[in-house]
């Protein structure tokens, strides 16, 4: 299936209202179209990465004979999810982390600092700030 760029003149697809240049252009990932004009965020992976899937999926093709198709999971030993985010949190916790990032963490499944702000798109950006506020205004003392 073909894909081709997004113009940097298009409406931003994160639905920042903004041109594609102005927002996400250039954020270390880059949307493009298919075929059916859908689009999707592609994301560049590092070498390093690419060596780590290539692995899980011999061991995908060790213990089931095949290597790992559409519908499977790439890393079908990980624990559940539910249980990772968990952890996180935890971690969060014990790190001092304040309560306020932690919410929006889950309620976004971002941790946006100074340093990676900047590759977010403002859609997924005004949702963290958003879980902040609201995590504030539900645990602030009244005057």
């Amino acid at each position: 299936m073909a894909r081709h760029k997004l113009s940097r003149n298009a409406p931003c697809p994160c639905a920042s209202g903004k041109k594609y240049k102005h927002c996400c252009w250039g954020k270390g990932f880059e949307y493009v179209a298919d075929d059916q004009s859908q689009l999707v965020r592609e994301v560049p992976i590092s070498a390093e990465n690419l060596a780590l899937l290539e692995a899980q999926a011999q061991q995908s093709r060790q213990r089931f004979g095949r290597g790992p198709g559409p519908d499977d999971l790439l890393f079908f030993d990980a624990p559940p999810l539910e249980q990772v985010e968990h952890q996180l949190v935890e971690a969060m916790k014990r790190a001092g982390l304040r309560p306020a990032l932690i919410h929006a963490f889950e309620q976004t499944g971002l941790l946006v600092t100074e340093d990676n702000q900047h590759l977010i798109p403002e859609q997924d950006l005004q949702a963290w700030h958003a879980a902040v506020a609201d995590y504030n205004a539900r645990n602030s003392s009244p005057p």
